[in-house]
């Protein structure tokens, strides 16, 4: 650890009855006591054999040290260190995904704070990246991030730094996305398979495939497959990878995926992935090429004609606006926008009250023009 944590003062934030449900869905059968108050649950495989006793009441005088003995077993068993059982276990319905940043610099387990700065930085661009491509595939992705996108990231947290090189762990909560209900986030009493379908499971699993699939590649020199987006891998992903600090020298970057234990199924058989310094610079020719193969980024100024979304508010999701506006030639010409429900709803409040608003992205002329990528904003 590089901080002093009192592992027996932690468990008082635990869950006991998650703890006892990540038992029993971790091969732990339980032994029927009398008492309300107390769980029992052994565990035997092969030579291996080990009983834990959950207690449900926090207000028990010997809570802190019964559960922590627990921990304790349960680390044994899954031969784990401590701290990693306590993490797992604090965030039973989770995947954690950590990020080991490897050079002479940071052997002690520290990082200069710049470097610390960009790694968490590009680490949560990284889950971005990965969710967007998922939710809405482009080959750059512009502007503002989808609300949904930005649930997810807001659940996202950064657990404790290990020593030996830098090791950034980043908790991904379980949670979907639905037409029906948006987001909504999961709890370790959801079902399994919803788990295993999840958001969540979907951006750990492609991030994971996705750094394998560009380590592959660039192996064999097939750089052209990734400015294809054969593999529909955004340049957001490129550049947010690009940035861990593999500009330097001597820099190795490791990703390695901890499934969730409660949550078997669907998960990429991929769990480990390095890349070096030595891709930096294929991968900044990868990111070059794909922004001289998208179209140029147009200004518009105009006003808004016509505005068509979901009827019911609550079930909208995102809108078109159709904008007006004058062209170099002096002629008035429109251009159709797809706005997410956030921007969509600023356009109506820009229409009612006759304000002018701004386009950037990339416009199509034919065979409708339309844009795509766009940043949208009403001018005051």
């Amino acid at each position: 650890m590089i901080y002093s944590i009192n592992f027996v003062d932690m468990t008082l934030k635990l869950n006991p009855l998650a703890v006892a449900k990540y038992l029993i869905d971790t091969q732990w059968k339980e032994y029927l006591v009398k008492r309300n108050d107390i769980k029992i649950f052994q565990y035997e495989k092969d030579d291996t054999f080990e009983q834990v006793t959950v207690p449900l009441e926090k207000n028990l005088r010997d809570y802190k040290q019964i559960m922590y003995e627990t921990i304790c077993k349960i680390a044994y068993i899954e031969k784990k260190s401590v701290e990693q059982q306590m993490l797992y276990l604090l965030n039973p319905n989770t995947d954690i995904l950590k990020i080991r940043l490897d050079r002479k610099e940071v052997e002690s387990g520290n990082i200069m704070f710049d470097d610390a700065i960009q790694l968490y930085d590009n680490a949560k661009k990284l889950l971005a990246a990965t969710a967007l491509d998922i939710i809405n595939p482009k080959r750059i992705h512009w502007g503002r991030i989808d609300d949904s996108v930005q649930q997810f990231l807001t659940r996202c947290r950064f657990g404790q730094t290990e020593i030996g090189s830098y090791v950034v762990s980043v908790v991904c909560p379980f949670a979907e996305l639905s037409e029906a209900e948006g987001y909504k986030q999961l709890s370790i009493f959801s079902d399994e398979e919803r788990c295993a379908n999840s958001l969540t499971r979907k951006v750990t699993n492609r991030l994971m495939s996705n750094i394998a699939i560009i380590k592959k590649k660039v192996d064999e020199g097939n750089l052209e497959s990734l400015v294809n987006y054969e593999d529909g891998i955004s340049s957001n992903f490129y550049e947010a990878l690009n940035g861990m600090d593999l500009y330097s020298e001597n820099t190795s970057v490791e990703f390695i995926a901890e499934w969730s234990p409660i949550v078997k199924s669907n998960r990429s058989p991929i769990e480990k992935v390095m890349i070096t310094n030595d891709y930096y610079e294929p991968l900044q020719s990868v990111i070059s090429k794909i922004k001289e193969c998208t179209n140029e980024r147009t200004e518009i100024i105009g006003k808004i004609k016509d505005l068509k979304a979901a009827p019911i508010i609550d079930k909208r999701k995102f809108g078109t606006v159709v904008v007006v506006y004058i062209s170099g030639n002096g002629k008035a010409k429109s251009v159709k926008v797809k706005l997410d429900k956030e921007d969509y709803d600023n356009a109506v409040m820009a229409h009612q009250y006759g304000k002018t608003v701004r386009l950037i992205g990339e416009l199509k002329e034919a065979p409708r023009a339309m844009m795509e990528n766009t940043l949208f904003s009403v001018i005051e």
